[in-house]
Protein backbone atom coordinates (compact mmCIF):
# COMPACT_ATOMS: atom_id res chain seq x y z
CA UNK A 1 0.00 0.00 0.00
CA UNK A 2 2.83 2.37 0.86
CA UNK A 3 4.69 1.59 -2.38
CA UNK A 4 1.48 2.05 -4.39
CA UNK A 5 1.01 5.46 -2.78
CA UNK A 6 4.61 6.43 -3.59
CA UNK A 7 4.14 5.33 -7.20
CA UNK A 8 0.93 7.33 -7.59
CA UNK A 9 2.52 10.33 -5.88
CA UNK A 10 5.50 10.33 -8.25
CA UNK A 11 3.34 9.86 -11.37
CA UNK A 12 0.90 12.64 -10.42
CA UNK A 13 3.58 15.02 -9.22
CA UNK A 14 5.65 14.20 -12.29
CA UNK A 15 3.11 16.18 -14.35
CA UNK A 16 3.90 19.31 -12.34
CA UNK A 17 7.62 18.65 -12.59
CA UNK A 18 7.35 18.34 -16.38
CA UNK A 19 5.37 21.59 -16.56
CA UNK A 20 7.96 23.31 -14.36
CA UNK A 21 10.76 22.70 -16.85
CA UNK A 22 8.61 23.10 -19.97
CA UNK A 23 7.43 26.57 -18.94
CA UNK A 24 10.99 27.88 -18.97
CA UNK A 25 11.12 27.29 -22.75
CA UNK A 26 7.57 28.37 -23.63
CA UNK A 27 6.88 31.87 -24.94
CA UNK A 28 3.30 31.57 -26.22
CA UNK A 29 1.02 32.91 -23.42
CA UNK A 30 -1.87 30.69 -24.55
CA UNK A 31 0.32 27.59 -24.25
CA UNK A 32 1.57 28.79 -20.87
CA UNK A 33 -2.04 28.84 -19.67
CA UNK A 34 -2.63 25.36 -21.13
CA UNK A 35 0.41 24.00 -19.29
CA UNK A 36 -0.73 25.52 -16.02
CA UNK A 37 -4.16 23.95 -16.45
CA UNK A 38 -2.53 20.59 -17.18
CA UNK A 39 -0.53 20.86 -13.98
CA UNK A 40 -3.63 21.87 -12.02
CA UNK A 41 -5.58 18.87 -13.37
CA UNK A 42 -3.13 16.49 -11.65
CA UNK A 43 -3.62 18.01 -8.19
CA UNK A 44 -6.53 15.76 -7.16
CA UNK A 45 -4.60 12.58 -8.05
CA UNK A 46 -1.57 14.05 -6.29
CA UNK A 47 -3.43 14.57 -3.00
CA UNK A 48 -5.14 11.17 -3.13
CA UNK A 49 -1.80 9.45 -3.71
CA UNK A 50 -0.20 11.45 -0.92
CA UNK A 51 -2.99 10.32 1.42
CA UNK A 52 -2.48 6.66 0.48
CA UNK A 53 1.27 7.10 0.91
CA UNK A 54 0.86 8.55 4.40
CA UNK A 55 -1.67 5.94 5.55
CA UNK A 56 0.53 3.14 4.21
CA UNK A 57 3.56 4.64 5.94
CA UNK A 58 1.74 4.88 9.28
CA UNK A 59 0.58 1.26 9.02
CA UNK A 60 4.10 0.15 8.04
CA UNK A 61 5.46 2.04 11.06
CA UNK A 62 3.28 -0.03 13.39
CA UNK A 63 3.95 -3.28 11.53
CA UNK A 64 7.71 -2.73 11.65
CA UNK A 65 7.70 -1.34 15.22
CA UNK A 66 9.55 1.73 13.95
CA UNK A 67 7.82 4.47 15.93
CA UNK A 68 10.49 4.21 18.60
CA UNK A 69 13.20 4.85 16.00
CA UNK A 70 14.58 8.30 15.29
CA UNK A 71 14.81 7.89 11.52
CA UNK A 72 11.06 7.64 10.92
CA UNK A 73 10.39 10.90 12.81
CA UNK A 74 13.20 12.64 10.91
CA UNK A 75 11.68 11.37 7.64
CA UNK A 76 8.25 12.73 8.60
CA UNK A 77 9.77 16.08 9.56
CA UNK A 78 11.60 16.22 6.22
CA UNK A 79 8.39 15.43 4.34
CA UNK A 80 6.49 18.20 6.13
CA UNK A 81 9.26 20.80 5.76
CA UNK A 82 9.89 19.95 2.11
CA UNK A 83 6.19 20.11 1.29
CA UNK A 84 5.72 23.46 3.06
CA UNK A 85 8.81 24.95 1.41
CA UNK A 86 7.76 23.83 -2.08
CA UNK A 87 4.15 24.98 -1.58
CA UNK A 88 5.23 28.35 -0.19
CA UNK A 89 7.57 28.98 -3.11
CA UNK A 90 5.49 27.48 -5.94
CA UNK A 91 1.98 28.75 -5.27
CA UNK A 92 2.65 32.54 -5.49
CA UNK A 93 5.06 32.09 -8.39
CA UNK A 94 2.72 30.10 -10.64
CA UNK A 95 -0.23 32.27 -9.68
CA UNK A 96 1.76 35.25 -10.93
CA UNK A 97 2.72 33.39 -14.13
CA UNK A 98 -0.95 32.58 -14.76
CA UNK A 99 -2.14 36.14 -14.19
CA UNK A 100 0.50 37.64 -16.50
CA UNK A 101 0.03 34.96 -19.20
CA UNK A 102 -3.76 35.46 -19.26
CA UNK A 103 -3.30 39.23 -19.45
CA UNK A 104 -0.88 38.98 -22.38
CA UNK A 105 -3.08 36.42 -24.16
CA UNK A 106 -6.10 38.71 -23.68
CA UNK A 107 -4.32 41.65 -25.31
CA UNK A 108 -3.88 43.69 -22.11
CA UNK A 109 -1.36 46.52 -22.31
CA UNK A 110 -0.78 46.46 -18.54
CA UNK A 111 1.95 43.85 -19.04
CA UNK A 112 4.23 43.03 -21.94
CA UNK A 113 5.51 39.81 -23.46
CA UNK A 114 9.00 40.77 -22.26
CA UNK A 115 7.71 40.81 -18.69
CA UNK A 116 6.19 37.34 -19.17
CA UNK A 117 9.48 36.03 -20.60
CA UNK A 118 11.38 37.53 -17.68
CA UNK A 119 9.11 35.74 -15.20
CA UNK A 120 9.36 32.43 -17.07
CA UNK A 121 13.16 32.66 -17.01
CA UNK A 122 13.16 32.97 -13.22
CA UNK A 123 15.29 30.47 -11.33
CA UNK A 124 12.49 29.97 -8.80
CA UNK A 125 11.25 26.73 -10.49
CA UNK A 126 14.77 25.29 -10.37
CA UNK A 127 14.98 26.04 -6.65
CA UNK A 128 11.61 24.40 -6.06
CA UNK A 129 12.65 21.28 -8.00
CA UNK A 130 15.99 21.16 -6.18
CA UNK A 131 14.28 21.22 -2.79
CA UNK A 132 11.91 18.45 -3.90
CA UNK A 133 14.63 16.16 -5.24
CA UNK A 134 16.88 16.71 -2.22
CA UNK A 135 14.02 16.03 0.19
CA UNK A 136 13.01 12.86 -1.66
CA UNK A 137 16.60 11.60 -1.75
CA UNK A 138 17.02 12.22 2.00
CA UNK A 139 13.76 10.41 2.83
CA UNK A 140 14.74 7.44 0.64
CA UNK A 141 18.10 7.26 2.43
CA UNK A 142 16.37 7.19 5.81
CA UNK A 143 13.94 4.46 4.70
CA UNK A 144 16.66 2.27 3.22
CA UNK A 145 19.41 2.57 5.84
CA UNK A 146 17.39 3.49 8.96
CA UNK A 147 20.20 5.36 10.78
CA UNK A 148 19.88 5.51 14.56
CA UNK A 149 21.25 9.09 14.95
CA UNK A 150 22.90 7.87 18.14
CA UNK A 151 19.59 7.26 19.90
CA UNK A 152 20.16 3.52 20.25
CA UNK A 153 23.53 4.12 21.88
CA UNK A 154 21.79 4.94 25.14
CA UNK A 155 20.28 1.49 25.37
CA UNK A 156 21.00 -0.32 28.61
CA UNK A 157 23.86 -2.84 28.42
CA UNK A 158 23.09 -6.52 28.50
CA UNK A 159 24.72 -7.91 31.63
CA UNK A 160 25.59 -11.58 31.98
CA UNK A 161 23.08 -13.12 34.41
CA UNK A 162 24.47 -14.62 37.57
CA UNK A 163 25.73 -18.13 36.94
CA UNK A 164 25.38 -17.82 33.15
CA UNK A 165 27.85 -16.98 30.40
CA UNK A 166 25.20 -16.28 27.78
CA UNK A 167 24.52 -12.88 26.23
CA UNK A 168 21.24 -12.01 24.51
CA UNK A 169 21.49 -10.01 21.29
CA UNK A 170 18.55 -9.17 19.02
CA UNK A 171 18.48 -7.68 15.53
CA UNK A 172 15.28 -5.88 14.53
CA UNK A 173 14.64 -3.32 11.79
CA UNK A 174 18.28 -3.57 10.68
CA UNK A 175 19.58 -2.53 14.10
CA UNK A 176 20.88 -4.20 17.22
CA UNK A 177 18.57 -3.65 20.17
CA UNK A 178 21.66 -3.22 22.38
CA UNK A 179 24.94 -1.50 21.63
CA UNK A 180 26.79 -2.40 24.84
CA UNK A 181 27.59 -5.91 25.99
CA UNK A 182 29.43 -7.22 29.05
CA UNK A 183 31.06 -10.66 29.15
CA UNK A 184 33.36 -12.49 31.57
CA UNK A 185 37.06 -12.04 30.89
CA UNK A 186 39.30 -14.99 30.05
CA UNK A 187 36.34 -17.39 29.92
CA UNK A 188 34.39 -18.78 26.97
CA UNK A 189 30.85 -17.46 26.68
CA UNK A 190 27.83 -17.69 24.42
CA UNK A 191 25.89 -15.16 22.38
CA UNK A 192 22.28 -16.09 21.76
CA UNK A 193 21.56 -14.08 18.62
CA UNK A 194 17.94 -13.55 17.61
CA UNK A 195 17.63 -12.26 14.03
CA UNK A 196 14.09 -10.90 13.77
CA UNK A 197 14.48 -9.30 10.32
CA UNK A 198 12.59 -11.40 7.73
CA UNK A 199 14.67 -12.13 4.65
CA UNK A 200 17.77 -10.28 5.92
CA UNK A 201 21.11 -11.86 6.75
CA UNK A 202 22.86 -10.80 9.95
CA UNK A 203 25.64 -12.03 12.18
CA UNK A 204 27.67 -10.93 15.19
CA UNK A 205 31.42 -10.50 14.69
CA UNK A 206 33.87 -9.29 17.33
CA UNK A 207 36.96 -7.25 16.48
CA UNK A 208 39.74 -5.69 18.53
CA UNK A 209 38.44 -2.23 17.61
CA UNK A 210 36.51 -0.33 14.95
CA UNK A 211 39.47 -0.42 12.55
CA UNK A 212 38.57 -4.09 11.94
CA UNK A 213 42.24 -5.01 11.65
CA UNK A 214 41.83 -8.20 13.68
CA UNK A 215 38.77 -10.38 13.98
CA UNK A 216 38.52 -12.24 17.29
CA UNK A 217 35.28 -14.04 16.47
CA UNK A 218 33.04 -14.11 13.40
CA UNK A 219 29.59 -15.65 13.80
CA UNK A 220 27.89 -17.40 10.91
CA UNK A 221 25.56 -15.33 8.77
CA UNK A 222 21.96 -16.49 8.70
CA UNK A 223 18.63 -15.21 7.42
CA UNK A 224 15.89 -14.16 9.81
CA UNK A 225 13.66 -14.76 11.47
CA UNK A 226 15.82 -17.33 13.26
CA UNK A 227 18.02 -17.73 16.33
CA UNK A 228 21.58 -19.02 16.61
CA UNK A 229 23.83 -19.59 19.59
CA UNK A 230 27.43 -18.54 19.05
CA UNK A 231 30.21 -20.06 21.17
CA UNK A 232 32.84 -17.37 21.67
CA UNK A 233 36.37 -18.24 22.86
CA UNK A 234 37.85 -16.51 25.93
CA UNK A 235 38.71 -12.83 25.55
CA UNK A 236 41.35 -11.02 27.64
CA UNK A 237 40.08 -8.14 29.80
CA UNK A 238 39.37 -5.10 27.65
CA UNK A 239 36.87 -3.36 25.40
CA UNK A 240 36.12 -4.70 21.94
CA UNK A 241 34.04 -3.79 18.90
CA UNK A 242 31.20 -5.92 17.55
CA UNK A 243 29.11 -5.50 14.43
CA UNK A 244 27.07 -7.20 11.72
CA UNK A 245 29.36 -7.82 8.76
CA UNK A 246 26.53 -7.28 6.25
CA UNK A 247 25.21 -4.07 7.83
CA UNK A 248 28.17 -2.17 9.35
CA UNK A 249 25.84 0.45 10.83
CA UNK A 250 24.79 -2.28 13.27
CA UNK A 251 27.59 -2.12 15.83
CA UNK A 252 28.49 -1.62 19.47
CA UNK A 253 31.07 -2.30 22.16
CA UNK A 254 31.72 -5.45 24.19
CA UNK A 255 33.54 -5.24 27.51
CA UNK A 256 35.28 -8.31 28.88
CA UNK A 257 35.87 -7.94 32.60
Amino acid sequence: MHVAGVFGFLVAHGVSVMVTFRLRRERDPAKVNDLLQLSGSSIRAFYWSLGVLLVGGVVAGFEGHWWGKAWIWVAIALLVLTSLAMYGMARPFYRRVGVVARAVAGGSHAVSEDQLVSILRSRRPLSIAGIGFAGLAAILYLMMFKPSFGVSASAAPVVVPSGSNALQVTAANTAFTVTKLEAPASKPFQIVFDNQDPGLQHNVAIYTDSSLTQALFVGDLFTGPATRTYHVPPLPPGTYYFRCDIHPQMNGTLTAG
